[in-house]
């Protein structure tokens, strides 16, 4: 749920913070910052919170996005409701509601909310309620107020999360919007993070608390999904839903990331960075400003991070085995095979250490504060923002068709270097025909879609091929086994080209015609 610039801290009880993990060492410099001095002259608070966490045996509110929790605070205890909401690059927004209580146990006569009232008129589902886990920590607080009128609670949480089955450390650093525009936390967090290494947070400490609950699966790769869109929707507020669609799917792929190596992880990451470029060059044609060189600068600078990680998981994954398995006996391969391995390694810890890195936080922290401040508005006539996003989409949508009409014009007599300028036309059009999706829910548009990704794949194989032969020629020459197994690996793909420029032709005729979705008649 989109909170408003300008939001107070709890309009329509809507909690807005940002998350961050703070290493315990760091902590002493965190406290030491000049920035809590100026904006905070009176100092922190610490006072001690217990938290106790209820749902049933088989998770009924957890499965319905609810967290139910009674906090003692001092000898007070507060019954606290949150429900919905979303996590954008750390800031998380949920709807909250907190009343007193009297005891450590719920009370449901405290309950406001006509749709969580209904929820909890069951007396079955009040039975099986019981404590599931607890937090109990020391919270430090700053109340820091800029000079442009912004206030905002700043906590640095020390402490833990029990269950029955294990615990789990919690530091963490909130900082949670009372006055102002979302934006200010961001930015915050940007000055902090020049002295003290800060990490954004989508997990609250209720994800972290069911997650010792019981066994987690080994976490799955996020894939791309369509962006909330409506035709009554602007162009500005459809570029923001889009960005923040990109930025969840790196986020949560790269904090998967952090808890073991997959190869598809980091492809998706790559993915979503490519989608959120995209998207900043198509509604740059509505907003100049939304072209930002620098960000661009830096979301090209974490592609060239992950790529090879990626290129080489390819490479040993796809490439290689087929290859190795027609011939098993060839030394020249095997040989490959030993140096590629190590270079992926090496490769996968650049990817690693990158998603873990300042400059990965500095970049989402960014992202976060100029989505908020929507600087590009300033440069803009707000008509061609304030447009309705139905009227933009089909423009765009012509013109990138367009673009790979024109790319792809005598298919077959394409260069390798023509064939990858189409290629990127194709991916383009397929994510803008992806970002609009909500406006043409259909069959139609779900061919088309699919049409373009079938074209794609297909692209993306030859693709594949001409980055493994540039590949091969990063690991260290002078050795007959290696131009041995290189010039297997190089023959047998030269040879494949021709079937795949084949299966290329049959699903570019299949992709022409498809009908234009975004036609009207």
């Amino acid at each position: 749920m989109a909170a408003a610039a300008g939001l107070a801290r709890r309009v329509n009880n809507i909690e807005v913070e940002l998350k961050l993990l703070i290493d315990p060492a760091d902590i002493p410099r965190l406290r030491r910052h000049p920035l809590l001095k100026a904006l905070c002259p009176s100092g922190p608070k610490t006072r001690k919170l217990t938290s106790v966490y209820f749902d049933t045996d088989d998770f009924v509110l957890k499965n319905q996005d609810i967290a139910l929790r009674v906090r003692r605070s001092g000898r007070q205890w507060i019954q606290t409701v949150k429900g919905g909401g979303s996590v954008q690059a750390g800031l998380h927004q949920r709807d909250e509601w907190e009343e007193p209580v009297a005891h450590s146990t719920p009370d449901f006569t405290k309950i406001v909310d006509p749709g969580l009232i209904r929820l909890f008129a069951s007396d079955d589902l009040r039975q099986r309620l019981h404590s599931v886990f607890v937090t109990e920590f020391n919270r430090t607080v700053w109340l820091l107020k800029t000079e442009a009128g912004d206030q905002v609670e700043m906590a640095l949480d020390q402490g833990e999360i029990r269950s029955d089955q294990s615990s789990a450390t919690i530091c963490e650093v909130e900082l949670e919007l009372r006055v102002g525009n979302p934006a200010v936390l961001y930015e915050l967090a940007l000055a902090l993070l020049e002295a003290v290494p800060l990490h954004p947070e989508n997990a609250s400490k209720a994800d972290r608390g069911y997650a010792l609950c019981a066994p987690q699966d080994a976490p799955l790769p996020v894939k791309a999904t369509a962006p909330e869109m409506g035709c009554e929707m602007t162009v500005d507020a459809a570029f923001r839903a889009i960005a923040w669609n990109c930025i969840d799917q790196l986020q949560d792929n790269r904090n998967r990331l952090r808890q073991g190596y997959d190869p598809e992880l980091v492809h998706q990451m790559r993915v979503a960075v490519r989608r959120l470029r995209s998207a900043l060059s198509l509604f740059g044609a509505a907003a100049q400003g939304i072209k930002d060189a620098a960000l661009t600068a830096e979301l090209r600078w974490l592609v060239g991070e992950l790529g090879p990680a990626r290129d080489w998981d390819v490479f040993l994954s796809e490439m290689l085995p087929p290859v190795v398995t027609a011939l098993p006996r060839e030394e020249g391969l095997v040989w490959l095979h030993r140096q590629a391995e190590k270079i992926c390694r090496e490769k996968r810890e650049q990817a690693c250490v990158a998603a873990a890195g300042q400059r990965y936080n500095e970049i989402m922290l960014r992202l976060g504060a100029w989505l908020w401040r929507a600087p590009w508005r300033t440069t803009t006539v707000a008509a061609d923002l304030d447009m309705p996003v139905s009227t933009f989409a089909s423009k765009m949508l012509d013109r990138r068709c367009r673009q790979v009409s024109r790319r792809g014009r005598h298919l077959n007599a394409l260069t390798v270097a023509q064939r990858h300028v189409l290629r990127i036309a194709v991916k383009k059009l397929r994510y803008a025909a992806e970002f609009f999706f909500g406006l043409y829910p259909g069959k139609a548009t779900k061919r088309y879609i699919q049409a373009l990704s079938r074209l794609q794949d297909e692209f993306g194989a030859l693709n594949d091929q001409a980055v493994a032969g540039t590949l091969l020629a990063q690991i260290s020459s002078g050795s007959r086994l290696r131009d041995r197994g290189s010039g297997v690996i190089i023959g047998w793909y030269a040879c494949k080209t021709h079937v795949q420029l084949a299966d290329m032709a049959q699903e570019w005729k299949r992709f022409r015609h498809c009908r234009i979705f975004w036609e009207k008649g």
